[in-house]
C-alpha cells in the first residue's frame, strides 16, 4: 500500500511550522528524553521546508539548505512512526532531490543516523564520515552527485 501524500511548503513561523517541531522532536528527540524546542532553530527560517501531508494533517517533513554553491543538504527527513513502511522516505527523497535539481544543485549531502544507511545507500548515496554523536545518537555523513 501507498500513502497518497500532498507536499507542501511550510513557512517559518506559522502554525504548520509549528506542527514540523512536534514531528522532529517526536522522531528526533522525545525517544531519547530531549525536547527539540530547547534547541536554537532560528536556522530554520534560512531552509526550503516542506511538509507531507495526509487528509489535510502533517505527517513527515524534509529540508532543504545550502551547504555552497554547487552542493545542496537535506535536513529533518522525519516521518510519524505510524506512517512508516509504506514507501514515504523513498518518496520524500525523490522530492527533495527533484528540489534540488530545480536550484541548479549538482550534489546532496545529509548526515544520518547510522541504522538507516543502507536505505540511503539504496537510494545511491555513499558515507563519507565515520560514525560520530550527535545528540548522543550515532550518524554518518553521506553524499549524492545529482
Amino acid at each position: 500500500m501507498k500513502l497518497n501524500v500532498e507536499m507542501r511548503k511550510i513557512e517559518y513561523g506559522t502554525e504548520d511550522y509549528e506542527v514540523s517541531i512536534d514531528i522532529r522532536n517526536e522522531c528526533f528527540r522525545k525517544p531519547w528524553g530531549m525536547d527539540i524546542r530547547d534547541e536554537d532553530l532560528s536556522g530554520d527560517k534560512d531552509m526550503d521546508m516542506y511538509g507531507a501531508y495526509l487528509d489535510g494533517k502533517m505527517i513527515a517533513t524534509v529540508f532543504l539548505t545550502q551547504d555552497d554553491e554547487e552542493t545542496a543538504r537535506v535536513k529533518s527527513v522525519a516521518i510519524l512512526e505510524e506512517y512508516r513502511g509504506y514507501g514515504l522516505g523513498r518518496y520524500l527523497m525523490d522530492f527533495i532531490e527533484d528540489k534540488a535539481r530545480e536550484k541548479g544543485y549538482k550534489r546532496v549531502n545529509l548526515m544520518g543516523r547510522v541504522w538507516v544507511e543502507g536505505f540511503y545507500h539504496k537510494l545511491g548515496y555513499k558515507t563519507i564520515s565515520e560514525p560520530y554523536d550527535y545528540h548522543t545518537i550515532p550518524h554518518i555523513d553521506m553524499t549524492k552527485e545529482l
